[in-house]
């Protein structure tokens, strides 16, 4: 970099091979030395990204990861940010940080999920003993793999490494005898046995869970979806559906948008957890009516449908983590100790997967999904009493 004076102020000038691989002179100018130097280096910074060094074999992962996680934060949405960086921070970096990258082999990184599968944490059971289970499940490890590969893999944008090690890893399975659990939705019993508590609970009641939780049943909402619902984006007068014989007004909620807790940020809005999120619901009979109830006419269309009270009293969004304690207070008292709003998708999700007259492209368009996925969604173990008359019709 040279610096010279040029009449009231100062220039600096430097030649910079820039990315299409011409070497060009650039010049910046300022009222000071110090000016004319930072103009110079914000130019440079905005050819060559925020980062003007390169990734070398001898340097650090950290680096790398510095790198990748500001790619992250512009590319992806906030949620799927907090997810790597809690990660990142709490497992890779103290263990993978300091080694330079040409000593990321596969050795190492192989080693390193090693140690996180055997990996345990003592738990006191109902009777008293400690039992020994997986630290961190398959799905947080497979969460893990992915950090860890996409920072190698900025080195090997970089050429700093030639090939990304973990590729060459063998695939993440739950450890033997601790298969994840099944899927599991509340039942016709078990929803009749929620439905009659929470209508005279007061906690419930105050809560407002009688009304979202049938909403939820009827919509197959993740909880973030609940919780961003505006009334403008619930028709109750219903769009035209004509088909050979009729038309029919059908009632729909156009789910928009999503809320997620972001650290330091507070809770966000954004458009949905993926493209797929964005679509238009069908109300059943029983949601529409409740909510023709519950709507006076004289609600914003911003306000959100089950609003919460913000601390000036305006009406804002719910936190998704306080309708999960919500649901932890009342689940006890009716006997549904594992219920969590998820299960409540997954409620909506076996009874779509019943109705033969709906393919699997209409069940992943309705639950947001770009497939649909039975084994993570839909309840198994039921008893289906109509199989015996269909056998019987049959043998008879």
């Amino acid at each position: 970099m040279h610096l010279t004076r040029k009449g009231k102020g100062w220039a600096a000038r430097c030649r910079v091979r820039d990315l299409d691989g011409v070497t060009r002179q650039i010049e910046k100018r300022g009222t000071s030395r110090a000016a004319a130097q930072r103009a110079l280096q914000d130019e440079l910074r905005q050819r060559h990204g925020q980062r003007v060094e390169a990734l070398r074999p001898y340097s650090r992962f950290r680096d790398a990861a510095d790198m990748w996680m500001l790619k992250i934060r512009e590319r992806r949405a906030d949620s799927t940010y907090d997810l790597y960086a809690h990660w990142l921070n709490k497992l890779v970096l103290p263990q993978l940080g300091e080694l330079r990258l040409v000593e990321c082999d596969v050795a190492n990184i192989d080693a390193f999920f090693s140690r996180l599968e055997r990996a345990r944490l003592a738990v006191v059971q109902d009777d008293g003993s400690i039992a020994k289970k997986p630290h961190y499940a398959a799905a947080t490890r497979r969460t893990v793999r992915s950090v860890v590969s996409g920072v190698l893999q900025q080195a090997v944008l970089h050429q700093a490494i030639g090939t990304n090690p973990v590729r060459n890893l063998e695939r993440i399975e739950s450890a033997k005898g601790h298969q994840a659990p099944s899927p599991r939705g509340l039942t016709p019993e078990e929803r009749r046995q929620l439905f009659t508590y929470i209508d005279t609970d007061p906690v419930s009641v105050a809560a407002d869970l009688p009304d979202l939780i049938r909403f939820a049943i009827g919509t197959g909402l993740r909880i973030g979806e609940l919780c961003a619902v505006r009334w403008r984006d619930v028709n109750l007068e219903g769009i035209a559906v004509v088909n050979e014989n009729d038309m029919r007004l059908v009632p729909v909620v156009a789910v928009r948008q999503n809320v997620y807790p972001v650290k330091g940020k507070g809770l966000s809005v954004h458009g949905g957890k993926t493209s797929m999120a964005l679509r238009i619901v069908p109300l059943p009979e029983f949601v529409a009516d409740r909510l023709r109830l519950r709507r006076h006419g004289d609600e914003s269309p911003d306000w959100p449908v089950f609003a919460s009270a913000g601390r000036n009293g305006q009406l804002t969004y719910r936190w998704p983590s306080t309708l999960r304690r919500t649901v932890r207070t009342v689940r006890a008292k009716v006997g549904l100790d594992w219920m969590t709003p998820h299960s409540w998708r997954r409620t909506y999700a076996t009874i779509l997967d019943d109705e033969m007259t709906l393919t699997d492209r209409a069940k992943a368009d309705l639950m947001g999904q770009a497939k649909f996925l039975k084994d993570a969604y839909v309840s198994r173990g039921e008893l289906h009493p109509d199989a015996a008359l269909f056998i019987d019709a049959a043998l008879r």
